[in-house]
């Protein structure tokens, strides 16, 4: 199985962010992976939508525009993540505080 560059890319992001994280606080720590998280579930919704929606085939799609529209909802994930549009960075961020405090 083959990952698609935008997820190449989006893990080696990830992992160069690994080191940076020794001065940052856990609760930023966690505040970043939920807003992550967020990015990864909008992304999906987006995939999912673009694979539903209603296109013609009048004019077909050539792959440079399927890795447009890859990367494009990419980064519209990246923002709608964070403008906290949605909130469920902060509902997994909150839920994670809270599960971390009964410990």
């Amino acid at each position: 199985m083959t990952l698609p560059l935008s997820a190449i890319k989006m893990q080696l992001s990830v992992l160069k962010k690994m080191p940076q994280t020794n001065g940052i606080s856990e609760n930023t720590k966690l505040k970043e992976a939920a807003n992550d998280f967020e990015a990864i579930f909008v992304k999906q919704m987006l995939k999912t939508m673009r694979e539903t929606s209603l296109e013609s085939d009048f004019i077909p799609k050539s792959e440079g525009e399927k890795y447009f529209r890859s990367m494009l909802d990419e980064q519209y994930s990246i923002l709608a993540a964070k403008s906290g549009s949605l909130g469920l960075g902060e509902m997994i961020y909150k839920q994670l505080i809270s599960s971390k405090g009964k410990r």
